[in-house]
């Protein structure tokens, strides 16, 4: 039909898991905040999301790797809290297969990880040391997601990713204080991709007139508030068309 395709950005990182009562002040502000940061070592855009109070990290297997993900629940309640924390990769020409990127570094991951997600103590990646059970033990908290293997994150992740959200985590500690404590477990790996994405107008229509693409699928979303939005925008646009057609067909009969 002559719609093409363009590799879009991903998002690299991991999932952060801490004392819930440290993010207290902000969950009455905002439940699920959103916290963008730049690094100072290579300026790039380091933001947070999908935050959970009191909630669960949880595995997601795919075919031939596992990530990591987070939820919240109604009923069941934890003492930690957990967000995503990204690191937003772009390539550029000649390589752009950003899907492939990401695939080959959630493979590594799941490969060190034994088939199971990573994790470690920050204060372990901070100082260079493979987490052991022995040290995660010594945290004032436990793990929600147990089926893991604590490990070194920095041989999973590439070494720009990890500067990244070593130094997002500390920026991110003037705003949650104590977040950067012994306390706070890293998982690995979690990435977002959005990596196909289609050319579209600001409503959402491709080059063919009457065909929209909106939602995760048309690659310019982050979320599900976005994509409801991206739908929103396509159906007024759509609506638009209709009430236009509407009118010119009552003029031509009348």
């Amino acid at each position: 039909m002559g719609i093409v395709t363009e590799y879009g950005p991903i998002d690299v990182g991991v999932r952060v898991e801490f004392p819930a009562e440290i993010y207290t002040q902000i969950e009455e502000v905002m439940y699920d905040a959103k916290l963008r940061v730049r690094t100072p070592s290579y300026d790039d855009m380091v933001r947070t999301f999908c935050t959970n109070p009191r909630g669960f990290v949880v595995k997601e297997s795919y075919d031939d790797f596992t990530l990591v993900n987070g939820h919240a629940e109604n009923d069941e309640k934890t003492e930690n809290t957990n967000f995503a924390l990204l690191s937003h990769i772009e390539l550029t020409d000649p390589v752009e297969d950003t899907t492939e990127y990401g695939r080959a570094i959630a493979k590594l991951a799941t490969t060190i990880g034994g088939g199971r997600p990573i994790i470690q103590r920050l204060k372990d990646m901070k100082s260079g040391h493979r987490s052991t059970a022995d040290r995660l033990r010594r945290a004032m908290i436990s793990p929600t997601l147990t089926d893991v293997t604590p490990g070194d994150i920095s041989m999973a992740l590439p070494d720009r990713v990890v500067v990244n959200l070593v130094e997002g985590l500390e920026q991110l500690n003037a705003i949650i204080p104590g977040l950067t404590s012994d306390n706070t477990f890293i998982y690995a790996p979690e990435i977002k991709f959005y990596d196909t994405r289609y050319p579209v107008s600001p409503a959402m229509e491709t080059i063919i007139p009457g065909f929209y693409v909106a939602g995760d699928a048309s690659g310019h979303c982050r979320g599900i508030v976005y994509s409801a939005v991206s739908g929103l925008i396509a159906a007024r646009h759509m609506r638009q068309i209709a009430q236009g057609s509407a009118v010119k067909l009552k003029e031509k009969r009348a």
